[in-house]
């Protein structure tokens, strides 16, 4: 058991040291959470789920944040796809209700705008009870101690208080990494096939709900119980020959082999075309290279060792991992080291993407996309579970549940991230389009159709969130389409002009001009409506034009 040491008390300063201090922490960050929830709009991807799930032909349609809008606007359809047209459109400069994607998952949700925070939250908080079970300490008895240490640096992670604002998943994919390692810690699970299992299952459930397919989740859990079970026999081979060390019990060495082995394989499947969204590593290789390196500053080193404060420990970690020898341990750094070099290398790939279908400027791109590094949040608990195993083989390692001599540097970590800690939980995500969507409710009848100005990064993201307050649910048949101020889409209104791959705009009622946009109105339009949106939004005027009426004789 992990007792208070009155020896490192400093007068004036909390004592890293003693549990009350992580009882005090863990107690701010749950509170922070529920800050979150009530300051925080919804997430732009979290609305396109929730418009997918309410519409009633199962397209896409509340202030969350942009992913949340995402998820909003696919779990409200019968099919889960997007009614306005793909986020990724096919012509970049415009968007096509008739070019659609199925949401994966499906979800049969309520439009209730609270439900993904309020689910998102009652999730963590079962994956902050099993994380209290990842520790190097045990009773006399054998049976596990449950610590408040790894919950409250959880619970004051900046990601994890961001994403359960807007709705998003990262605290649910957090705590099914978190629920394996659980379960192995309190049931002391040590034989080498049921942890394979557990770890599996978690990754499969996490690639569920990241929406890949099933047929691929089906041969990652195949391919992945083939390698385990060969690794397993390699093992056996190599000890039943005495005097000889079998090279997968090295954690070190594993994590090293599946760190680059999972690198290797998605450049070189990218530099050849292949993986779809990969392919822009062949496609742009300058790009991508100057995004590699972005996303290693993004999420190993803020979202990563920063964030999570794992720096005051990673090198003694490191250093102590090189001398263990257990094909179970082995098993979680390889594991870790894998899914760092997919994160990685995803999150560069992503940037280089949406540079290119957006048009975007570099760095620029990485300034908007920046808060993909959260992803990395998936490692938290695995990362910390490596830690405990490594502090149980040689306790006189510092580590989160006895700093030792860092205990000065454990605190000034969390000092470094408690302002963003609170400026995630005070700020939380602002939206302007539901004045917006209010307005074009009040004037718009049903079935008709407006048009969205608004630069292409995020553009159709943001539609999506004028659709969660406009018509979640289709039963008005209102219609949204974007156009960049760029595109060309006087032509299409004035003369009815048709491009492909582009909606009918011909026969729109309104038009909605986002902050910042300086575009041509043709004539015989007229303002209806014009608000401000919040400063953090770029704080200029939204404007929506409406076809002027002709006088009455």
């Amino acid at each position: 058991m992990l007792l208070t040491n009155p020896q490192h008390q400093t007068m004036g300063m909390p004592n890293v040291n003693d549990d009350r201090f992580w009882w005090s922490l863990l107690l701010i960050g749950c509170l922070l959470s529920i800050i979150a929830i009530v300051n925080s709009d919804l997430g732009l991807d979290t609305h396109i789920r929730m418009n997918a799930a309410n519409s009633d032909d199962g397209s896409l349609h509340s202030d969350l944040g942009l992913d949340t809008h995402i998820r909003m606007n696919a779990a409200n359809s019968d099919d889960g796809s997007l009614q306005w047209g793909h986020t990724r459109t096919i012509d970049p400069l415009a968007s096509d209700p008739d070019y659609r994607k199925v949401i994966e998952p499906q979800y049969d949700v309520p439009s209730n705008q609270l439900f993904f925070p309020i689910i998102t939250t009652v999730i963590f908080a079962v994956g902050l009870m099993i994380s209290g079970y990842v520790n190097p300490f045990e009773k006399e008895d054998g049976k596990s101690v449950w610590s408040p240490r790894l919950p409250a640096i959880l619970s004051i992670y900046p990601v994890f208080i961001f994403a359960i604002g807007r709705g998003y998943f990262e605290p649910i994919f957090a705590t099914l990494m978190g629920l394996s390692i659980g379960i192995i810690g309190m049931l002391k699970v040590s034989k080498r096939s049921t942890q394979a299992i557990l770890l599996i299952i978690s990754l499969a459930l996490v690639m569920y709900l990241k929406g890949i397919d099933i047929d691929t989740i089906f041969w990652f859990v195949i391919i992945a119980g083939v390698i385990n079970n060969i690794g397993q026999l390699i093992d056996d081979k190599y000890s039943s020959i005495e005097g000889n060390q079998s090279p997968l019990q090295n954690p070190s060495f594993m994590a090293v082999v599946t760190f680059s082995s999972v690198t290797i394989s998605l450049l070189v499947a990218g530099a050849l075309g292949f993986g779809g969204t990969l392919s822009v590593i062949g496609d742009f290789p300058l790009q991508f290279l100057f995004a590699l390196f972005g996303s290693l500053l993004d999420v190993v080193i803020i979202f990563g060792l920063f964030g999570m404060l794992l720096w005051p420990f990673i090198l003694p970690m490191l250093h102590n991992l090189k001398q263990i020898r257990s094909y179970n341990v082995s098993l979680l750094a390889s594991t870790c080291a894998g899914l760092l070099s997919a994160i990685w290398i995803y999150v560069a790939v992503l940037w280089t993407y949406e540079a290119e279908l957006w048009g975007a400027e570099w760095p620029d791109i990485m300034w908007i996309m920046g808060n993909n590094g959260r992803y990395i949040s998936l490692l938290f608990i695995p990362l910390f579970a490596l830690m405990a195993y490594t502090a149980k083989q040689f306790p006189e390692m510092p580590s989160l549940w006895s700093p030792k001599d860092k205990s000065k540097t454990l605190l000034l970590a969390i000092i470094l991230v408690m302002p963003l800690t609170l400026a995630t939980s005070l700020h939380g995500q602002t939206m302007w389009t539901d004045e917006a969507a209010e307005a074009l409710s009040d004037s718009m009848e049903d079935g008709q159709q407006f048009v969205f100005i608004h630069e292409p990064t995020l553009a159709m993201h943001w539609l999506y969130t004028i659709r969660s307050d406009l018509d979640l649910d289709g039963q008005r048949n209102i219609t949204g389409h974007w156009r960049a101020p760029n595109s060309g889409w006087q032509d299409e209104v004035i003369n009815a002009t048709q491009y492909p791959n582009r909606g009918d705009i011909s026969s729109i009622n309104f038009i909605v001009i986002a902050p910042n946009i300086e575009t041509a109105i043709p004539t015989g339009w007229e303002i209806v409506q014009q608000g401000e949106a919040p400063l953090l939004n770029g704080g200029n005027q939204w404007t929506i034009w409406v076809k002027e009426l002709p006088l009455p004789n």
